[in-house]
């Protein structure tokens, strides 16, 4: 929803003053995570191993997040997503979305490694605040509404595969935590464009990037390499 509807929904819950309080104080931070190279890994793999596969994955990835103090929201398909701050605030909640993007790419390296598939993760993390509740009258889902996870879902869309592609506004509340260079959103997402939102792409401490972001991208093209590979109910996932 735009800002505008999303005060009128904070305001048709809470009486106004404590409606202000919340919206000024209460910032979460929001990652959307990506599975770059799904169709295929779909194409390559059984249903049987896909589901497999995923199930492992997303077990790992909901592990990550534990150690991370954040929260899953949903699966959809091959689309993590979560948030740091829910439901009690936390100070450090970009710093745990980014170490929780970060721990993604490591994962998804294994089970690229495991396959011999040219798989990825394409990460986005936006911080600001976020309407959250169950919805449904028969199968009910806990969600999240804004204006801020819509635009944290273009960060994911407008990422990069392998890094964490993070707004200005997460950048701040990192506070020095992890250095970061330009990451050019605007030139991969419309939206982004539309709204001016300046990015970055966060420098993993445990790799070594190339100077320039577009040289960077894919070198994991090595990986392209033809081979049989076992089947993936045979791999062992030692997380």
């Amino acid at each position: 929803p735009s800002p505008c509807l999303q005060e009128r929904l904070l305001l048709s819950l809470l009486p106004a003053h404590i409606a202000r309080v919340m919206k000024a104080e209460i910032i979460q931070s929001i990652l959307y995570a990506d599975i770059v190279g799904f169709t295929r890994l779909a194409s390559d793999c059984s249903p049987g191993e896909l589901v497999h596969m995923l199930n492992e994955l997303f077990g790992k990835f909901d592990q990550i997040a534990k150690e991370n103090e954040c929260m899953r929201i949903k699966i959809l398909g091959d689309c993590y997503y979560c948030v740091s701050g829910l439901p009690e605030s936390l100070p450090d909640h970009a710093r745990n979305c980014v170490k929780m993007g970060l721990d993604m790419c490591e994962a998804i390296k294994k089970v690229r490694d495991a396959t011999g598939v040219d798989i990825n993760m394409r990460v986005g993390v936006h911080s600001g605040n976020v309407l959250c509740g169950v919805i449904g009258l028969r199968k009910w889902q806990y969600d999240v509404w804004s204006h801020d996870v819509t635009l944290a879902n273009h960060m994911e869309a407008g990422g990069v595969p392998g890094r964490v592609h993070i707004s200005s506004v997460t950048l701040e509340h990192l506070k020095g935590s992890y250095k970061v260079e330009p990451g050019d959103g605007q030139s991969r997402d419309s939206y982004l464009k539309e709204h001016k939102v300046v990015t970055y792409l966060v420098i993993n401490p445990k790799v070594r990037y190339h100077d320039s972001i577009h040289a960077h991208i894919f070198s994991v093209r090595k990986h392209c390499r033809k081979k049989q590979r076992s089947s993936v109910y045979s791999v062992n996932f030692s997380w």
